[in-house]
């Protein structure tokens, strides 16, 4: 699931660290759209239903706390009972997450970005793109619950 995952963000345009994974793990490479993208892209996806951390990425242009890279897992949906079809729907979410928010730079000085964080995150949970994906995904994740009646 992980490399069929890594497979799509490619095609979409997402650059992942180290090309591709060998693991559960995918670390995306967001400095092609802006540095320090991570934070305000894991919580543009965290609205729109899909969790992912914000993380840092070799040679990281900005700081730990305004990060460039986003850690994806596959081991929830996996577990759920996902495949690679839902992987490719699942990495279609991301990249249009991220391309709809690419524009939101994160600007000089301390209090600048955290008044420019208050203001996306009120924006970004009224956000009908956003939300529209989050119904999506949360149609996904009812065909596939996380507790099954055997």
């Amino acid at each position: 699931n992980a490399q069929a995952l890594a497979k799509e963000l490619t095609k979409a345009g997402l650059k992942l660290v180290g090309g591709g994974t060998e693991t559960h793990l995918l670390l995306v490479d967001l400095t092609p759209f802006s540095p320090g993208l991570g934070t305000v892209a894991a919580f543009a996806l965290d609205v729109a239903g899909i969790y992912a951390n914000r993380n840092t990425i070799p040679n990281e242009p900005m700081s730990a706390f305004y990060p460039s890279g986003l850690r994806l897992g596959t081991p929830l949906v996996t577990t759920r009972g996902m495949k690679e079809p839902e992987m490719t729907k699942i990495a279609q979410w991301i990249a249009q997450v991220v391309k709809h928010i690419k524009n939101e730079v994160l600007p000089e000085g301390g209090k600048a970005r955290t008044a420019f964080l208050r203001d996306f995150r009120q924006r970004a949970q009224q956000d009908p793109f956003l939300l529209q994906i989050r119904r999506e995904v949360k149609e996904l994740a009812l065909t596939f619950p996380l507790f099954a009646e055997e």
